[in-house]
């Protein structure tokens, strides 16, 4: 009998029937997946999976990063590599693997000795084979291993059975299920019905119970600018709290992290091919070295603007060299290179890696690693960032950058010999640019005022004495120099929102001059006519043509002037000012006189002393308002009619029935036009409201019908309540005769049962009385 031992190392055709089978069987049903495998156990199952073909699995070379972060967790949790492992982002065997590797670099081991405990002796079978290549697949293979593929290609294939169907039925009973629940809610919708949800989301703002960022203006009645206005801000309308608060970085990778888990997962769920065709990508090593573009900031000088500094350069080292003289020479410092000065080299950087192998293999001690690495060593689970960085010249101790202890002094440079002469660059305390000592050293601050002063003076003295002698004596003449008055003060540059705030206010003020300049009717606001050539400004007597002599023609002359300025006027409100929704008319607006304030105030008050000499005349001032009442409807009785034939508003009376029935017919087509078009509007509107409110209709009409049914249920309850209201009146007066008739039969029972106890009380003596005569 032929005993077979499950396990063994992973084939390729093996390798692929358990991808498959994952595929259809998922990740939680390995005695499934393993029965398609004769060789194979669920648990060697399960571990080839999660060591070696998930595609989360990294088998790409191991980064600096992770070997420091292996190397502190190690030294954190020793031999927790379940732990270790989701840290790092690897397997715990190749957390372990390479660790071990790392020990060995350490001790200077590069491979495994012929010795070493850990190699497989000829013979031994591998302990972890899930986590090693699969190997090829002969060209020859046994029987049994054909027989395991046909079925489990059989297997695989099988997609009619009855669980198949099953699958697919609930699916499709879950999309129909779906597809009627959106149609439901989007009729619902359309009706005018919002049905609400059945949880409510605490990650969002209900627009229809609340106010977001809902500003409270203050109680109380006070005066504030148009800068303080409470209004609401639109642009904070769909911002949240935690862009309010600015998110870290942390915590957005952390988010991001965390959303593509679940995308992850849920890609998983309804298409594992999918998600792992996906995870393969992302761990292709060809993707991984993909080279992107280099991406390098803008340049802050361009070629021209370096031509120009080198010219300016050059030109300024010619002007000095023109003008050198040893006498004034070492009243200018040199500002080129910093003589001394040798170019630096970034120092190499420790291997940190390497030096805490070497501690956790026991080579190196770890005081003296720890002295090395210094502010490198990490304090958490986390190691920290080991940046490089080159030394900078001007950041170092003064006196020790670039600079040679005891250089002689070079009078060229601006150094003076002598006890008190002046430091040059290779003095101690002193910068690389401060060759003219100008600033001070720390002992100088640290001195008394006194002793300070005295010291710079002798020094100062030194200085001027060893000068050398003058050749020429030149005088100077200062010009005298007019006095500044004390009180003239510079203007102060005005801020930039008090700038805006009165631009404003001027356009205010501007705005409020022009209103009251416009007419009357633009402020009262009345309709100004959209024909303006339509309209009529002729007295009767310039109508009828009749010419008028003497003190009458210049009154018809008056009266011609004021119609012509009248129909300025309107013409001019009708362009400037039309009606809110009417077309404007297109012709040019006249030319008319800008009067000021004052000039039109004047003129207000001469009309309104004329209006009132008029009213004075015509009756005493006591019925001026009934008579331009009447005047007024006088005026109208006989109004102007629009003639097609001649496109303007003419006299009614002066036209014959020939003219007036043309100008009623316009007038009902007009009208006719009119009222077609809103019963257009009107029906238009009655469809939408019907679709709107057609939801809403319908509930009011079952309300109604449901009011009417709880009406006559209200009734029919009422009279029922009335008939046992008087039922309960009679009954309580029929109680007490009833009671009565009770008591009186209770009676009449106690006397009967007393009569008749006492009837078998004599009879049971008389029994007695015979059955003793009869002894």
């Amino acid at each position: 009998m032929r005993i077979l031992i499950k396990g063994g190392v992973w084939k390729n055709s093996e390798d692929e029937v358990l991808k498959a089978a994952v595929m259809k069987y998922g990740l939680n049903n390995w005695p499934r997946v393993a029965s398609l495998l004769a060789r194979k156990s669920p648990k060697q199952c399960k571990s080839r999976w999660y060591e070696w073909l998930d595609p989360s699995v990294k088998k790409t070379e191991w980064t600096r990063e992770e070997e420091e972060k292996l190397l502190h967790l190690a030294k954190l949790f020793p031999t927790q590599w379940r732990t270790i492992a989701p840290i790092v982002g690897r397997t715990a065997y190749q957390c372990l693997e390479h660790y071990e590797k790392l020990l060995d670099q350490a001790q200077g081991k590069d491979e495994m000795d012929e010795n070493d405990p850990r190699r497989l002796k000829p013979g031994e079978i591998d302990p972890h084979p899930e986590t090693k290549p699969a190997r090829a697949d002969p060209i020859d293979m046994d029987e049994d291993e054909k027989e395991m593929l046909s079925e489990a290609r059989a297997r695989l294939a099988n997609t009619r059975g009855k669980k198949a169907k099953r699958k697919a039925r609930e699916k499709q009973l879950e999309e129909a299920r779906r597809l009627a629940a959106l149609q439901k809610r989007r009729e619902l919708k359309a009706a005018g019905i919002s049905t609400s949800r059945r949880y409510k989301s605490r990650k969002y703002i209900d627009y229809g119970e609340e106010v977001p960022f809902e500003a409270v203006p203050p109680v109380g009645f006070h005066e504030v600018g148009p800068e303080e206005t409470p209004r609401v801000t639109m642009g904070m309308a769909n911002v949240t709290l935690q862009a309010v608060e600015h998110r870290t970085r942390l915590d957005e990778e952390r988010r991001r992290r965390k959303d593509d888990e679940r995308k992850l997962k849920r890609l998983k769920d309804e298409n594992l091919p999918e998600a792992i065709d996906m995870i393969n990508k992302l761990n292709d090593p060809q993707q991984l070295r993909k080279r992107t573009a280099l991406s390098l900031p803008a340049p802050q000088l361009n070629d021209e603007e370096l031509e120009a500094i080198v010219k300016m350069g050059a030109d300024a080292a010619a002007l000095q060299a023109e003008s050198a003289d040893t006498s004034t020479a070492g009243l200018v410092q040199s500002y080129g290179d910093t003589p001394g000065a040798t170019p630096v080299r970034t120092p190499r950087r420790p291997d940190p890696v390497l030096l805490e192998a070497q501690v956790q293999a026991g080579v190196t001690p770890r005081e003296e690693v720890a002295s090395m690495l210094g502010s490198m060593t990490p304090g958490g689970v986390t190691p920290g960032a080991t940046p490089g960085a080159t030394p900078n010249p001007l950041a170092q101790t003064p006196g020790l950058r670039g600079a040679t202890a005891g250089l002689t002094p070079n009078p060229l440079l601006g150094q003076t010999p002598g006890p008190g002469g002046t430091p040059g660059p290779g003095g101690a305390g002193k910068g690389l640019r401060d060759g003219l000592a100008l600033n001070q050293d720390e002992e100088l601050e640290q001195m008394p005022d006194r002793i300070r002063k005295a010291n710079q003076r002798m020094q100062m003295q030194a200085a001027l004495g060893s000068l050398p002698a003058p050749m020429n004596e030149v005088e100077i003449s200062m010009p005298d120099l007019m006095e500044e008055e004390a009180d003239s003060q510079a203007p102060l540059e005005e801020d930039a929102a008090d700038a805006d705030k009165r631009r404003a206010q001027e356009e205010q003020k501007r705005l409020e001059i022009e209103r009251q300049k416009q007419s009357q009717p633009v402020k009262l606001g009345l309709p100004r006519p959209v024909q303006t050539q339509m309209m009529i400004f002729e007295s009767a007597a310039s109508q009828a043509g009749e010419v008028l002599e003497g003190p009458k023609h210049l009154l018809q002359q008056a009266e011609v002037l004021l119609h012509e300025e009248m129909g300025a006027m309107v013409t001019r409100d009708a362009v400037l000012f039309p009606v809110k929704g009417a077309k404007p008319p297109k012709k040019a607006p006249p030319a008319g006189i800008d009067f000021s304030l004052e000039e039109l105030k004047s003129a207000g008050e001469l009309l309104e002393e004329e209006l009132q000499a008029f009213a004075q005349d015509a009756g005493g001032g006591q019925n001026s308002e009934v008579a331009v009442q009447a005047a007024f409807e006088e005026s109208t009785s006989e109004p102007y009619v629009f003639l097609p034939s001649a496109k303007r508003y003419v006299d009614g009376r002066r036209l014959g029935r020939k003219e007036r029935a043309e100008s009623a017919r316009h007038k009902f087509e007009i009208v006719d036009s009119h009222h077609q078009k809103e019963s257009k509007k009107s029906k238009k509107m009655e469809e939408k409201m019907e679709r709107l409110l057609g939801g809403y209709m319908t509930k009011a009409r079952q309300a109604l019908l449901h009011i009417r049914k709880l009406s006559e249920e209200r009734e029919t309850v009422a009279i029922e309540t009335e008939v046992f209201q008087t039922l309960r009146a009679r009954e309580e007066k029929a109680i007490l005769s009833r009671v009565e008739e009770l008591r009186d039969q209770v009676e009449h029972e106690k006397q009967r049962n007393l009569k008749l106890q006492n009837r078998y009380k004599a009879l049971k003596v008389l029994q007695k009385q015979i059955d003793d005569k009869l002894q």
